[in-house]
């Protein structure tokens, strides 16, 4: 199977992913190890299974600084994740590796509580604040089927969506 990343309007992008069942699995770890892989050569923050065809509920994050050594960041890997808290609310301007050249400004929670678990099935808990806030949603996000231009005024959407389209028709000769 290729684990290219998937870009809108990929179905996958707009589905809700299966929970895992299979922890301490030996797919689950080659799945992981993939995202990882995929994420680092995209130079993303965090990917999330859908993007790459894995038809589950897995996200991997790194929020580490990659141009300063020594810096700290975090680094994830939440299986089944669901916030189950929000406080306060900022502006986020993100992108996305899954809409290409699209960056947009968007509300999100300023801190999140997540539940998920790890890779043996361990129940996990993580409080994200500020940027791992904003990662943590937008993952969450795409497991769920939720893709950020959701989160636009619905003329803004379209907008978006249409500069979109246009732009990947001219850079593929079609719309993927």
């Amino acid at each position: 199977m290729s684990y290219e990343i998937r870009t809108w309007p990929d179905r996958i992008l707009k589905q809700k992913m299966k929970k895992v069942d299979f922890f301490g699995d030996q797919k689950l770890k080659e799945y992981v190890d993939i995202m990882w892989k995929k994420m680092y050569e995209l130079d993303g923050v965090g990917l999330a299974a859908n993007q790459i065809g894995i038809p589950y509920q897995i996200i991997v994050i790194d929020t580490t600084p990659r141009e300063e050594e020594g810096k700290e960041g975090t680094k994830l890997v939440l299986i089944n994740p669901e916030i189950v808290e929000k406080e306060g609310e900022t502006q986020s301007t993100e992108g996305c590796l899954s809409f290409p050249g699209v960056q947009i400004t968007i509300p999100r929670a300023e801190k999140v509580r997540v539940k998920a678990k790890d890779m043996e099935g361990n129940d996990i808990e993580i409080n994200g604040e500020d940027f791992l806030a904003i990662v943590l949603q937008h993952e969450i996000d795409h497991i769920n089927g939720i893709p950020f231009i959701n989160y636009l005024p619905p003329v803004k959407k379209r907008m978006v969506l249409e500069k979109y389209m246009k732009s990947r028709k001219k850079e593929y000769g079609k719309a993927k």
